[in-house]
């Protein structure tokens, strides 16, 4: 059996060999006649082959942008297609069949639909003739598709704009901070009670709600079930394989060289491969824009034009709340509200399967929003279930928005597309020729009877609803500060004052912090100055935490132990990819967050550390409390009965067991103990979910 998988393994390989001789790269040069085009288009591709498109007209130009993205992309926009369709089983396997009804519980597909029908119908026509350049390429390679359609029998599905809006969707999805923390914040409340929980996450006040209400069990939602579900999708759709974040900031012409702005942005998004951004640049009609685009998106999320420049970083609002629904157990498709039971919006959907065949799923739908434990038994019985609200629900015009910002001449301009923007939630710092500077958030923001929580709300109850959205004309801004520069990195933005909970979810403040202390020493700042500050290592979350590893006493221990501590007493705080000092840190890290949560968190589940762990901006202001107070129910190891452990000791198990775990890395060698080391990338190919392929189209870094 093992000799037949080689063979049939080795067979595949030289077939894909074989397959790219015989189909060189894509054409640069030259001239192609695409049937469907008015006039001509002009593309010139540079050294980093980035496409530029020169177009006499806005129809062709877009159309071309369609054609020339699905020539480079079409795999990767074809599972695009597939996710928001929820028919992902169709292209790879019945056993994402749990994956598509999770999906469509969230209503992406459903919800796109109608955003077509918002958007400006010269919007609509523009991603219309987008999309008909991707269908005509689709047409094109009809008998001669790209090897992994091939392998998989599959045929790309076609375009239309309900795709595009549906990606918009997705994104938010991905970049919404706010299911994991409901998730893993009501398993713990729900396993180890409201004092563990506030323990946990420090902004827990006593007025919040508890998922455990009177008269009211949740003993059967299935938390991991869902966990499960998410972490399935992340590694599918390739946002599980780093650490994502963003930066931007701006400065005004009396900090430059030139006297003119500078904007900067680096947004961190996972890594993946292909990657998700697709650079381009478009002219023609009153375009004449280039960025990043999403491959599948027709306009840069990130660009410039003629006249201004922007760039974005996640702005961290917290978009999403889940209800825990009581079912009337004579009729599962009705929930308590308000003291009667109501009825639920029962939709049925059929899920095309590969072989011609098809499964009809059923979605309930309360108020709230649509229930998203019907998956794969999530409930072991019908009397509670989790419901979600979600701003990506809500109508809003991300499209509308991308086109206005491309167009826009100066800051009214700006400020009129972004209040098209609702979700992903964003920070978008502005730059123009003028010389202005500016900031606007572009979100649709909650606004909650009972304000802040983290965890699942009381679906009975009508206090806890939302009520609509804070006003964008509420929203605050800022307009050519007298600083001089405006920065954001996922940090808190708006003070204590503004009168609406905005989020709990804001990422550690030390890069927003060390940002800024370098844009305060600008005086004639130019584009080298800003390249630095992206290039900057410093770790000031490790400054402020390195002291608490350094002040046990474990100087009896090895050498090796002990050299370890001499370098994180010299080290600088800089992650350089050659620090000593870095990999020592994190590593110890690492080991302190198992030391303090594992042993609860595995309580609840397999991937309840995995998940908190991931909730880094979360998990290290719980960190920081637990250090600076000494003391947490969290320090004591519930495994060993009769023996409450003291931080000390928890911090100097941490710092030995970091230690030797850096062996496990990258060997026994100090000298080879080098931040950049330790790290590796796997790129897994959509292709990777078959194991015998993964090899193939798989490649580390």
């Amino acid at each position: 059996m093992k000799n037949k998988l080689i063979s049939i393994t080795l067979i595949i390989f030289f077939s894909i060999i074989f397959w790219y001789l015989i189909h060189p790269t894509p054409k640069y040069e030259g001239h192609q006649s695409i049937p469907g085009l008015n006039k001509s288009v002009d593309i010139y591709t540079d050294s980093f082959g980035v496409p530029h498109l020169f177009a006499q007209n806005e129809e062709d130009l877009f159309y071309a942008a369609g054609y020339y993205a699905a020539r480079d992309r079409l795999f990767q926009m074809s599972i695009v297609n597939f996710s928001v369709r929820g028919e992902l089983s169709y292209a790879l396997g019945d056993e994402l069949l749990d994956s598509d009804i999770y999906l469509r519980s969230w209503r992406i597909h459903d919800t796109a639909k109608k955003l077509v029908k918002e958007l400006d119908p010269e919007t609509v026509s523009l991603i219309n003739a987008f999309c008909a350049g991707i269908n005509y390429r689709i047409d094109e390679v009809h008998d001669d598709l790209p090897i992994e359609f091939k392998i998989l029998q599959l045929k790309p599905p076609v375009w239309n704009p309900s795709i595009v809006t549906g990606y918009s969707r997705m994104m938010a999805r991905e970049m919404s901070s706010s299911w994991k923390p409901e998730i893993v914040f009501g398993a713990i409340e729900n396993y180890f009670g409201k004092e563990k929980l506030k323990e946990v996450y420090p902004y827990y006040a006593d007025d919040h709600p508890t998922i455990t209400q009177k008269n009211q069990s949740v003993k059967n939602i299935s938390f991991s079930k869902i966990m499960d579900q998410e972490f399935l999708l992340e590694k599918l759709l390739g946002y599980n394989s780093s650490v994502s974040g963003s930066n931007n900031w701006v400065v005004s012409g009396k900090r430059t060289e030139s006297g003119k702005p500078l904007l900067a942005n680096d947004p961190h998004l996972k890594f993946t491969q292909p990657p998700r951004w697709y650079e381009m640049h478009l002219k023609g009609g009153r375009f004449n824009v280039s960025g990043l685009c999403l491959a599948g998106i027709p306009m840069p999320i990130i660009g410039q034009n003629e006249h201004i420049a922007w760039g974005l970083t996640n702005s961290m609002v917290d978009d999403m709340d889940f209800f825990i629904e009581t079912i009337n157990p004579e009729n599962s498709n009705q929930y308590l509200y308000n003291n009667s039971y109501q009825d639920m919006i029962v939709i049925t959907e059929k899920i095309p399967l590969k072989n011609d065949r098809d499964t009809t799923i059923t979605i309930r739908l309360t108020h709230h929003g649509p229930i998203i434990t019907d998956v794969h038994s999530l409930i072991n019985e019908d009397t509670v279930a989790l419901s979600m609200a979600w701003t990506g629900n809500w109508l809003t015009k991300e499209i509308d928005g991308l086109f206005g910002l491309a167009t826009s001449k100066n800051w009214e301009d700006f400020s009129k597309a972004v209040k098209n923007f609702g979700v992903p939630g964003q920070n978008i710092v502005y730059a123009d020729v003028f010389g202005n500077i500016g900031w606007r958030p572009a979100v649709y923001v909650p606004i909650r009877k009972e304000g802040s929580s983290l965890i699942p709300r009381p679906g009975h109850d009508p206090n806890y609803d939302w009520e609509g959205r804070v006003p964008y004309k509420e929203m605050p801004y800022l307009f050519n500060p007298e600083s001089g520069y405006i920065s954001t990195a996922n940090n808190k933005t708006i003070d204590d004052t503004f009168p609406y909970y905005i989020s709990g979810l804001w990422a550690d403040p030390s890069r927003a912090q060390q940002i800024v202390s370098r844009l305060e020493t600008l005086r004639a700042a130019s584009v080298d100055d800003m390249k630095s500050i992206q290039l900057d290592y410093t770790s000031l979350f490790a400054k402020e935490i390195t002291p608490y590893f350094l002040s046990v006493n474990i100087t009896k221990e090895n050498e090796k132990i002990n050299k370890s501590i001499e370098i994180l007493k010299d080290w600088d705080f800089i992650e350089n990819p050659d620090s000593k000092g870095a990999l020592i840190f994190h590593s110890v890290l690492r080991q302190l967050v198992i030391e303090l949560f594992g042993d609860e968190l595995s309580l609840l589940g397999d991937k309840y550390l995995e998940a908190f762990t991931s909730m880094k901006y979360l998990h290290s202001r719980s960190l920081r409390k637990i250090l600076a107070e000494g003391s947490s129910s969290w320090v004591d190891d519930i495994r060993t009965k009769g023996k409450i452990e003291t931080l000390e000791e928890v911090l100097k198990r941490s710092v030995i067991n970091g230690i030797e775990d850096i062996e496990n890395i990258v060997g026994h060698n100090m000298k080879n103990w080098d931040w950049g080391r330790a790290h590796y990338l796997k790129h897994e190919h959509k292709m990777g979910s078959k194991k015998i392929l993964d090899w193939i189209f798989g490649f580390n870094v």
